[in-house]
């Protein structure tokens, strides 16, 4: 009998066999045969290995599950179905996200609304990394906090022109560029 076809061994590599299944095909699958190789080896330098060689190699090999986590910290974890997103989910916050600070300049209830569906959508997209989400909620919110400045100013002053056309830029163009850099972003993964 070959050393493979032995009743452990087998149960031993198809547990390794299926813990590996986590990993990027072409790494568990070299996994896998660098270990069968091994135990191969191994028990083909024994004259006649019997059922205590065998349970003694595969104890020192180690459990398949540890092995296979310890191969996956090195590794990203095998794709799996990607989720789905529908075309709303990834327009969405590119226009939700610049409209949320002029719609707040007509009261907080839409601003508001278009603000927290924005970053919702944002953060739960799949496409885009923590980075790129990061910029896009950092610039929203110098875009809400050029919003309230631009109403002190215009509030402490009365209106004048250059803090409203300052105020409008910034609640506009900034949240726009983070968009410009979102929807980049997101070319860039397809």
């Amino acid at each position: 009998m070959k050393t493979t076809e032995h009743p452990l061994v087998r149960d031993y590599l198809n547990t390794l066999t299926r813990e590996a299944a986590a990993l990027p095909p072409e790494h568990g699958a070299e996994l896998v045969a660098d270990l069968t190789e091994h135990i191969t080896i191994a028990l083909t330098q024994i004259p006649e290995p019997d059922e205590h060689h065998i349970r003694d190699l595969l104890e020192r090999l180690g459990d398949p599950r540890t092995i296979v986590a310890t191969a996956q910290e090195g590794t990203t974890p095998a794709p799996t179905t990607a989720p789905t997103t529908g075309r709303w989910h990834t327009i969405a916050p590119l226009l939700l996200l610049p409209a949320a600070a002029p719609l707040s300049a007509l009261g907080p209830l839409p601003g508001g609304i278009a603000l927290t569906l924005g970053l919702i959508l944002l953060w739960t997209a799949p496409h885009w990394n923590k980075r790129d989400k990061t910029i896009a909620t950092t610039a929203t919110a110098v875009a809400m906090i050029g919003l309230a400045a631009t109403g002190l100013i215009a509030a402490t002053f009365g209106h004048p022109l250059a803090a409203l056309l300052t105020g409008a830029a910034i609640i506009t163009v900034i949240p726009t560029l983070a968009c410009i850099h979102l929807f980049r972003a997101r070319r860039r993964t397809r």
